[in-house]
């Protein structure tokens, strides 16, 4: 007789993955996400397959607190955000607990298989808005929205979302060029590339193909181009981190040839993109944007209106007082405290950064780079947001650790 973690499809979870070109291209992912959900709670239901390990308790405790916070929300448009990021949430942590549950239907291999497909077309994407920079797309799912609610800037870029941000600072003497695709926003696809790309390192070092392995090496050199026009910094910094973090660990663990492989590697991506006028391109976003400063005070102003509002938060993102620019925007953990209030921020935390530390020892150099997309995911959310796609890949990550952290994993060995 077939166990539970054998009875459960993998189907449902690795269909958010593989079909998110198409989802997105019909601008409905998260509504096929929705979809989804349904199917994989009444699979769960039906097998009684459902495994509450230590970290699906807080993320459950998160979501069950965000709901009670909608008496907070003014507005019919803050009420449709409100109900944008619960969708996205309950999504993701169905797809968190399925896949603790799903065992060798959902395994490993198979994740990151899914999730290396989602960065090559992240990748893409990027390429695509450097070609096309004031191209938009034009979904079937947003031409059929009312204009009351495409009209919304947010929703705007969400249904027609852009190839990339096109800035023109006051007083620059040249634009900025910053793809997005397949995300509305340059930061999105940065924080998507933070977060995926260990990911693809992983399935280079499980694969056996080398068509595949080539692919990812390829892909690696492609995403420069974009990454250098983004001159994200924090982009940059998260990739310096997962690796220091990775070379750190398997040099503690005597893994001599990893080591020397991430770090030259590393350098050589840096050498590539200083030649290439990186720092001089920060540098000059910098001198003319002053992100720093209006970051600085928006969390000044976030943290200070939360004080008002601290159990419940406001349920949903409000203008601040700087024109244009919305409190609760400029960072996850931001738009969780301000939205869902000190309580629904430290939920989060603890499920977050309890996960990371619970899964550190990861046995195995495939488990390790995985575990730094966790490291890199606690540290990034302090300044940028996390879209579905972003947030699915940690939940995902974090769901297959916990399962083998816990012996609940029951695919072959390496899987």
């Amino acid at each position: 007789m077939a166990t539970t973690a054998e009875a459960l499809p993998g189907w449902p979870v690795l269909a958010l993955l593989w079909g998110f070109p198409v989802f997105w291209l019909l601008g409905a992912t998260v509504i096929t996400g929705v979809l989804l959900t349904v199917v994989m709670l009444s699979y769960l239901a039906h097998f009684a397959a459902a495994r509450f390990v230590p970290g699906v308790y807080a993320f459950t405790a998160f979501v069950a607190w965000v709901i009670p916070c909608v008496v907070m929300v003014e507005g019919t448009s803050r009420l449709l955000g409100y109900a944008y990021r619960l969708s996205i949430l309950v999504i993701v942590g169905t797809a968190f607990v399925y896949t603790i549950a799903a065992g060798s239907r959902l395994s490993r291999r198979r994740i990151v298989n899914a999730l290396t497909a989602v960065w090559f077309f992240t990748v893409l994407g990027g390429l695509a808005g450097l070609a096309f920079p004031t191209a938009r797309l034009s979904t079937p799912v947003g031409l059929l929205l009312p204009s009351a609610l495409t009209s919304n800037e947010y929703v705007h870029d969400l249904f027609f979302p852009p190839f990339a941000e096109v800035q023109s600072p006051f007083g620059s003497p040249t634009d900025f060029v910053r793809p997005s695709a397949p995300f509305p926003y340059a930061n999105s696809w940065g924080v998507a590339i933070v977060l995926l790309t260990p990911v693809a390192v992983a399935c280079f070092l499980q694969t056996r193909s080398r068509l595949l392995r080539i692919g990812i090496v390829a892909g690696m050199g492609a995403m420069l181009p974009s990454a250098l026009s983004t001159s994200n910094r924090g982009m940059f910094a998260g990739l310096v981190l997962a690796a220091v973090y990775v070379v750190i660990r398997m040099a503690l663990r005597d893994r001599a040839a990893p080591v020397i492989t991430i770090a030259v590697l590393g350098v050589g991506g840096a050498v590539v993109l200083i030649a290439n006028g990186l720092l001089t391109q920060i540098q000059t976003r910098q001198q003319y944007g002053d992100s720093n400063g209006t970051r600085f005070s928006l969390y000044e102003e976030t943290f200070r209106r939360t004080l008002d509002s601290p159990l419940l938060g406001y349920g949903a993102p409000r203008p601040s007082a700087e024109p244009g620019i919305s409190l609760g925007t400029q960072g996850y953990v931001w738009m969780l405290m301000f939205s869902f209030g000190f309580v629904g921020l430290a939920l989060f935390l603890v499920f977050l950064w309890g996960t990371t530390m619970r899964t550190w020892r990861s046995p195995g150099d495939i488990d390790l780079v995985l575990h730094s997309v966790l490291v890199v995911a606690s540290v990034v959310i302090v300044v940028y947001g996390l879209d579905i796609m972003q947030l699915l890949t940690v939940m995902l990550v974090a769901g297959v650790l916990l399962r083998r952290r816990y012996g609940l994993d029951t695919s072959a060995p390496g899987g």
